[in-house]
């Protein structure tokens, strides 16, 4: 399998990391041989149509010198590479609109895609599936919402047979971890300092803190789940940065999560708001950089899942884990 890499943040470098250290092991017990054929960063796009030698681009990346590395073609040039997969990995735009193009290009140019952006998915889901379908091509994101917490390819996979009832998940560690820092006593302005330099928020964080980014990862999920294509119109959904009741949250006992929930009975309810959960609850147990999700399904009964702790390591695994399945 060939392929070619957007993006070389966190998550992206990561991915590198693990094709490199497991080219055996994957070919051992998948039969699967993973070439980057590309790779590409903010400036450049770097092709050797025998393969690129993983190592070194995680050293001229390092050193800022990625041009150097092999030969540079423009970024569009991608689509008439000898590619099977293109792997999207690179920062969310406001409107999703670039995401959006480089996806139905890449089917038309017969390409698969696997990505962990999430805007994309959340303001053109039904463009998007219907390249993908048009095409006969496939779209893997499970990387896109709660990190390395498995949810799309387990319910695709093993929950094939049952209809999901609801859906309440925390995968938005951001705003849930300033939203206890809030609690513990900071201002908004030095919770969303910490949040910085531990490295979980953005510089420009307000995605995260009023609510959009847990919005869009609850209308991925409602859609992926339900086989729907709602936008985020039909999502209720709020933040954290004007907390009024913040003094009783702090006095109350009870534990305060930001949760996706969807649920499917007479009326879908999509919502991502502030839960107030007793601290016997499987949700409060979590701690607000844990990924978790409960599931109830009509004939596999109630399902948990949770991951103690969620980084880039952990999403680059799931990226990962759609190339083995593509």
């Amino acid at each position: 399998m060939k392929v070619s890499i957007i993006g070389l943040g966190h998550i992206g470098k990561a991915v590198l990391g693990i094709l490199n250290e497991n080219k055996k092991l994957f070919m051992e017990r998948y039969g699967k041989s993973i070439e980057v054929i590309s790779v590409s960063d903010s400036k450049n796009t770097v092709y050797d149509k025998n393969g690129l030698d993983l190592e070194k681009v995680l050293m001229y990346k390092q050193r800022n010198q990625l041009g150097e590395l092999a030969e540079n073609i423009k970024f569009d040039e991608i689509y008439s590479l000898e590619s099977d997969v293109i792997v999207d990995m690179s920062p969310a735009t406001k409107d999703g609109i670039a995401g959006m193009k480089l996806y139905t290009s890449a089917f038309e140019s017969g390409k698969n895609i696997v990505t962990s952006n999430k805007a994309p998915l959340a303001l053109h889901w039904k463009e998007i599936m219907e390249g993908a379908y048009k095409n006969k091509k496939r779209i893997l994101f499970e990387s896109s919402v709660g990190g390395g917490t498995p949810l799309f390819n387990l319910n695709s996979y093993c929950l094939k047979s049952s209809n999901i009832l609801e859906f309440k998940g925390q995968v938005s560690s951001t705003i849930n971890f300033v939203l206890s820092q809030l609690l513990a006593g900071l201002d908004f302005n030095d919770a969303v300092k910490t949040a910085q330099n531990m490295g979980i928020a953005e510089t420009d964080y307000h995605d995260d803190t009023n609510g959009l980014d847990g919005a869009r990862k609850t209308v991925i999920i409602a859609n992926a789940l339900l086989n729907k294509d709602y936008t985020l119109n039909d999502v209720k959904y709020d933040g954290i940065e004007n907390l009024k009741d913040i003094n009783y949250m702090k006095e109350s006992g009870k534990i305060y999560r930001v949760l996706s929930h969807i649920k499917n009975e007479n009326e879908i309810t999509i919502e991502s708001k502030i839960f107030e959960l007793d601290r016997k609850e499987t949700l409060a147990c979590l701690d607000s950089l844990s990924m978790g999700y409960l599931e109830k399904t009509d004939n596999n009964d109630d399902i948990t899942i949770f991951e103690k702790h969620d980084g880039p390591l952990e999403t680059a695994a799931q990226v990962v884990n759609d190339l083995l399945i593509i």
